[in-house]
């Protein structure tokens, strides 16, 4: 191997690293606008607070933001933005406090994507366990009591919405998206119990998936590297090269989830039409 080739293959690794320590940068930072941002600036409390809880899918920074778009679309208002990458539900337990001192007028939760995909597989579970500094594993059954617990917990607010979870991946017969049925379902049961208004997230996004333009190719794959590979790659094509995440899903043969786990521009304006619908009502 001559020396050029050599030095070549050392600038595309080290090219490759800086891009990759770049985009982790960007996705490790927190969502603007939380609740602590607004207890320490809070200038105009006329405004209407209306708190948006969740993870990644909430977050907006890996895949689409629909709180900005609500921030856009209601400029009056002060939308917090309570989505923290990778959170389960346990989590947000942890960091409810400020949210609550907040004094929110309208609450958004959409939380139990991560606790679904941690419970589908025993290595997954030990993932989230040490990645997310966990207690334990995520369940379905701790999820069914924290999501109680947190919902009592939220029960002096005015309006509290309670989202479904999107689909993960594609494949609406999946072994991971049936799991995620079981979480669905208990979220309108839930719902129904404590006449909380129910957004339906995954019905809305099913229905735009039946209008998929090509078959999918790849199911949802829980091991780590897949996994690694089709968030970084993602991220580095919309954070490096400017590709919208609508065009990166496409050139995955996804429809709506660029990376099988996070909202492209066409989901996240569903999930923004949901939300606008509810809170433009008096």
């Amino acid at each position: 191997m001559t020396i050029v080739v050599i030095s070549v293959i050392l600038a595309v690794a080290i090219i490759f690293a800086a891009a990759f320590f770049y985009v982790s940068k960007i996705i490790s930072l927190p969502p603007k606008g939380r609740a602590v941002d607004y207890l320490a600036n809070k200038l105009d409390n006329n405004k209407r607070i209306i708190a948006c809880i969740g993870d990644s899918l909430t977050h907006g920074n890996i895949g689409a933001s629909w709180v900005d778009q609500l921030r856009n679309e209601f400029p009056a208002d002060i939308f917090l933005n309570e989505g923290i990458n990778g959170d389960v539900v346990w989590q947000v337990h942890q960091r409810l406090e400020p949210i609550l001192n907040s004094k929110p007028d309208i609450v958004i939760l959409m939380i139990g994507s991560n606790d679904a995909m941690a419970s589908f597989n025993s290595k997954s579970g030990e993932r989230y366990k040490r990645n997310n500094n966990l207690l334990d594993i995520p369940t379905f059954q701790n999820y069914q009591k924290l999501l109680l617990k947190l919902l009592d917990k939220l029960s002096t607010i005015d309006k509290v919405f309670l989202c479904t979870l999107p689909p993960v991946g594609e494949n609406r017969n999946s072994k991971i998206n049936q799991h995620i049925n079981m979480f669905n379902d208990f979220i309108k049961k839930t719902a129904q119990e404590k006449r909380i208004p129910l957004l339906p997230v995954s019905k809305c996004l099913w229905s735009d998936l039946a209008l998929r333009e090509f078959p999918y190719i790849n199911d949802y794959n829980p091991n780590l590297i897949p996994l690694i590979r089709r968030i970084y790659g993602g991220v580095m094509h919309h954070y490096i090269f400017n590709h919208s995440w609508d065009k990166i899903a496409r050139s995955k043969k996804q429809w709506i989830l660029f990376d099988q786990i996070h909202l492209g521009e066409r989901a996240a304006n569903i999930v923004f039409k949901l939300v606008k619908k509810e809170i433009s009502k008096k």
